[in-house]
């Protein structure tokens, strides 16, 4: 094996172990998913329906054993592979308490269903790649307790944009762990199956560890000693 060879085997290890692959969710609601179909709201069709305002409601008991941290969501494309990628615009994906449980969601206005002084913003900006058929966000954590009421996610989105292939995420079947309201121009609201979703909790985010750094930065001296003698041979 090659010095540069070696070299670029050490990073990827590294960067591995520094956390840089997917995370597994801690928990995910609305398993099983309905079989070959799914919801292209709101990441896959937005500028079909419509859509200003996306909301999703989960149930925080029996789903979260207690006060966590989350700092990642995931939604899956196990159902329906049709090669389709996220819609184009600005996705803002905020979380907050709600006193609405699952299939309860207020149809009229979507800040019915946020209590008020609750919501904060996990994720703003343009949707990220489909890595592995999930679509991940990383965002601001968020402190969640199941004993102050159920989980609302809900998001807007500005100036979107769809493409040829619609994407279609996988729709929970069960609405007793979860169900979704959809608020745009085309159809209004309804309340129904609102898509499988993974929680990861901080916790669970890899942090660098001490024999991490030192293989890469290993990676990263053998890769700056060979690019020193090919400039001066």
């Amino acid at each position: 094996m090659s010095r540069g060879t070696l070299s670029r085997w050490i990073l990827g290890f590294a960067f591995l172990s520094l956390g840089f692959s997917v995370q597994a969710s801690d928990i995910i609601i609305g398993e099983p998913a309905l079989i070959a179909t799914g919801n292209c709201d709101p990441f896959g069709c937005p500028e079909f329906f419509g859509l200003g305002t996306y909301q999703q409601v989960y149930a925080g008991s029996p789903s979260f054993s207690g006060e966590s941290t989350i700092a990642g969501i995931t939604f899956y494309n196990d159902q329906v592979q049709n090669g389709a990628t996220p819609a184009g615009g600005t996705f803002t994906l905020s979380l907050s308490y709600t006193s609405k449980t699952p299939g309860d969601l207020d149809l009229s206005n979507p800040t019915n269903n946020i209590s008020p002084g609750t919501s904060q913003v996990f994720f703003s900006g343009t949707l990220p790649f489909l890595s592995q058929n999930t679509l991940d966000f990383v965002g601001t954590p968020f402190i969640y307790n199941p004993a102050v009421g159920d989980l609302l996610l809900t998001i807007t989105v500005t100036d979107p944009s769809d493409h040829a292939l619609t994407l279609f995420l996988d729709q929970a079947s069960s609405t007793t762990q979860t169900t979704d309201a959809f608020y745009g121009t085309f159809t209004g609201g309804n309340n129904s199956g609102g898509l499988v979703t993974g929680f990861t909790f901080a916790s669970s985010i890899a942090t660098p560890e001490p024999g991490s750094l030192l293989f890469m930065l290993g990676g990263a001296g053998l890769i700056a000693c060979r690019w020193r003698r090919r400039r001066f041979v």
